[in-house]
């Protein structure tokens, strides 16, 4: 349970919105109405467009969505969107990478594999690279829960996805890879990630909670907008990325990011009357 101080209710119900649309979109994955995650991203970010727009808390949105997929460019971060949360001239920045672990086939069933390019685990690498922004981004790991909603599962959410900080599964990766032989190569499994959540003090963790953390509480960094309606964000190898938020954002503006970063789903959220230099601790 989340304590919230009262005037910051009406941003909670963003978060508790958010929640709701993945819920539904747990009964279409459970249905075979969707496919996989790229198609769950896709449709998700798609109905968090339509609801926000409609939201009286949210003072300007901009949303893209390339169904162009470039695996070269999808090297560069490892997540699949990108949410870009603006209020007056500071920005959090907030990524995620979603994984269907198709829950119902049980806990040897392995999600994760090496790809043949570079021959190494697909996941540990994202989180690896991943990690290089850690420091400037909200990032998480959402997994989508193919069982109907309702059904109880240890560490899952019982409604929606479930979610993991993403410092929390870097760090069970690296354990799980140092503990090997050469090629530390860890290709994670539903038994793996099972033992992930259960050892997290705050399972089950899921998008409201993700989300009014970030919106509400300490999570993510409050980053400035520059003059030319920017903002930066630098990797741990000194890595650097503009990521356009001004008044004049255009199409133009996103491709080039995508041509960047490879992310395909894009969304700039400026808030109504909120201030993102808060300093509020968050209690699960």
């Amino acid at each position: 349970m989340i304590a919230i101080q009262p005037n910051f209710y009406p941003y909670s119900s963003i978060a508790k919105g958010i929640y709701i649309l993945d819920q539904h979109l747990r009964k279409d994955i459970h249905d075979c109405c969707i496919v996989d995650e790229r198609d769950y991203v896709s449709t998700l970010m798609s109905y968090v467009r339509l609801f926000l727009r409609n939201s009286q808390l949210v003072k300007r949105l901009f949303s893209f969505q390339s169904q162009i997929l470039n695996s070269n460019l999808e090297k560069k971060i490892g997540c699949d969107a990108l949410i870009l949360f603006r209020a007056k001239n500071a920005v959090k920045v907030c990524m995620f990478e979603a994984k269907y672990p198709r829950l119902r086939k049980g806990t040897n069933y392995s999600w994760d594999y090496k790809t043949s390019s570079s021959n190494k685990a697909h996941f540990h690498d994202q989180l690896t690279r991943q990690n290089k922004w850690s420091s400037e981004v909200a990032i998480w790991e959402l997994f989508i829960n193919d069982y109907v909603p309702g059904f109880s599962l240890k560490g899952f959410d019982k409604y929606g996805s479930t979610c993991i900080w993403h410092q929390d599964a870097y760090k069970y990766t690296e354990e799980k890879a140092d503990a090997m032989s050469y090629p530390k190569d860890f290709v994670w499994n539903n038994k793996n990630l099972q033992e992930c959540i259960e050892q997290l003090p705050y399972n089950p963790l899921n998008l409201e909670d993700v989300l009014i953390s970030i919106l509400i509480g300490k999570v993510g960094k409050v980053i400035p907008v520059t003059g030319n309606g920017l903002v930066t964000i630098k990797s741990s190898e000194e890595e650097r990325i503009d990521i356009p938020v001004g008044s004049n954002i255009n199409r133009n503006d996103f491709m080039r990011l995508w041509e960047t970063t490879g992310i395909n789903n894009f969304l700039l959220v400026e808030l109504e009357n909120i201030s993102l230099n808060w300093d509020i601790d968050i209690d699960f």
